[in-house]
């Protein structure tokens, strides 16, 4: 990884490139570049809406309520899910604006506790989390836009999908890699697509109960579960659905006034994400009530299949859209977690290259889709298990920057927060994030456990890789000479930004002889 080493616990900063024995590289200068502030109020809340409304909403209705028991407390766990995002958005507002950097979770671990929970953070996230999200989503996109051709989804060829899953995938790389202004307006567009199909069912909920059907709706608690565990796993399902309420925070750097449109963006974004999913889980619950929810396997369609009838294919169609605006929004987040991890030392210097022209961090870009369109080639596994996997990996981190923000109030009183979040609010986070840590391990323990393991697996390699250097000292000028011939032939720099980069870690401006 990043050739520097390290003294006390933070990374000493690296010394510039050197030619080999035969000097056979010129010096280079590297321009001063930096990502540009193109995302506005508008931007970031698309980028926050088009985020959480994915896949989630047409495919989590059946895990909560198969945890939940009843469509009463179903509910009542879909608010809790968008509450909990609220306040834990709140928190990450005020960590923010304190730490103007982009990479979100990483940023704010590195300066709260250090590199290495920082470094556990990025590689549990740029190899696991986010592209797990990848690839699940893009896979759900697939598997929407065959559904008019095949229709029965589940019988659409598996290969197909995988096709077209890559496309996708292929395609967001490339909006992404191009331009940041492509990539905010694709956002933008198609925020706007998936807000219709949410519309579109609630619609289709309301004629329902106009029509005085609403005898899915009585009783609504009967058959609730009174296990803690099982809710907590509910919470998982719910909280797939509500996940990317942090998406904005991955891309503060390119922000036209952080300061201002971050909370902005965050407290109109996730209470509109809110509302939509209350209203469309009652429009489920209208139209097919608890036990279609259950038979089905994309209730979504079910709901179409019943009112549409020959125009029944639009539902999959704005779902399409819907899943592929989520796949650009993660991956445009994603890769910047890549890029300010690699900026700091702590994964591969070419991650940390923006391209002259484009101005995007294009090495970050092709790395995420590339572990993506990896995970894509095995046999799917199954989506209750891979929830429960992300799930827990990504509620630890957002438990440790809680903690980080009350340690933080502690340890600087008198830093500079443009926002400050009222305190009982990260204290019920924090509760709420330790309660979907510990209670799941009661009914699935292995997955969590897994997760864990995954985690505490990044030490060994952050003592290897970043703090020992081991591949720097093996074969250091060789990896030089690549870094300089990859930067001349797709016209790559590093970025030379003093004020985002720590002292300790500063990447190199330029080679030297």
């Amino acid at each position: 990884m990043a050739s520097n080493k390290e003294k006390d616990g933070e990374p000493e900063a690296m010394e510039p490139l050197t030619v080999g024995e035969n000097g056979d590289i010129p010096p280079v200068e590297i321009k001063e570049i930096h990502l540009k502030k193109e995302v506005s109020l508008i931007n970031g809340v698309a980028l926050v809406v088009g985020v959480m409304i994915g896949s989630g909403i047409f495919i989590s209705p059946k895990g909560v309520l198969q945890q939940t028991g009843s469509v009463g407390l179903s509910l009542v766990v879909w608010a809790g899910c968008g509450l909990l995002a609220l306040f834990g958005s709140l928190c990450y507002c005020e960590m923010g604006t304190m730490i103007p950097k982009s990479g979100a979770e990483y940023s704010y671990l590195k300066d709260a506790f250090g590199p290495l929970p920082a470094f556990l953070y990025s590689w549990t996230l740029a190899l696991i989390i986010r592209p797990s999200s990848l690839a699940i989503v893009s896979l759900t996109f697939a598997r929407y836009v065959t559904q008019p051709f095949f229709p029965n989804c589940e019988i659409s060829p598996l290969s197909v999908r995988k096709i077209l899953a890559a496309c996708c995938l292929a395609l967001t790389l490339f909006i992404n890699c191009a331009s940041v202004r492509w990539a905010t307006r694709i956002q933008d567009s198609f925020t706007l697509g998936k807000l219709i199909a949410i519309a579109i069912l609630v619609i289709l909920g309301i004629i329902t109960i106009a029509k005085g059907q609403v005898e899915y709706l009585e009783d609504p608690f009967e058959k609730s579960t009174p296990n803690p565990a099982a809710i907590g796993l509910a919470f998982y399902s719910g909280l797939w659905a509500y996940d990317g309420w942090n998406a904005l925070n991955f891309v503060t750097e390119e922000m036209k006034n952080p300061a201002r449109d971050l909370p902005r963006a965050l407290i109109i974004g996730i209470p509109l994400v809110t509302i939509c999913y209350l209203l469309t889980n009652i429009a489920y619950i209208a139209v097919v009530g608890r036990e279609g929810i259950l038979s089905s396997g994309a209730v979504a369609m079910t709901v179409g299949d019943m009112y549409l009838g020959p125009m029944s294919w639009i539902i999959p169609i704005f779902v399409a859209c819907s899943t592929f605006g989520c796949v650009n929004g993660l991956l445009f987040s994603g890769a910047r977690l890549v890029y300010v991890s690699a900026r700091n030392g702590h994964m591969p210097r070419l991650l940390a290259m923006i391209h002259n022209k484009c101005q995007t961090p294009m090495p970050s870009i092709i790395f995420m889709n590339t572990i993506a369109l990896i995970m894509l080639i095995p046999d799917a596994s199954e989506f209750g298990t891979l929830v429960n996997y992300f799930s827990f990996a990504a509620w630890l981190s957002y438990f440790a920057v809680i903690c980080a923000l009350l340690y933080l109030r502690w340890k600087r009183p008198n830093a500079h927060r443009p926002y400050k979040v009222w305190l009982v609010i990260p204290v019920i986070a924090a509760c709420a994030a330790l309660y979907l840590l510990i209670t799941p391990f009661a009914k699935e323990p292995v997955e969590s456990s897994m997760a864990l393991i995954f985690i505490v697996l990044g030490i060994p390699v952050y003592f290897l890789f970043c703090k020992w250097d081991i591949l720097g000292k093996m074969c250091g000028p060789s990896v030089d000479k690549f870094l300089w011939n990859v930067q001349k032939w797709f016209d790559l720099s590093l970025e030379e930004r003093p004020d985002l980069i720590d002292d300790e870690e500063e990447i190199p401006a330029k080679y030297e002889d």
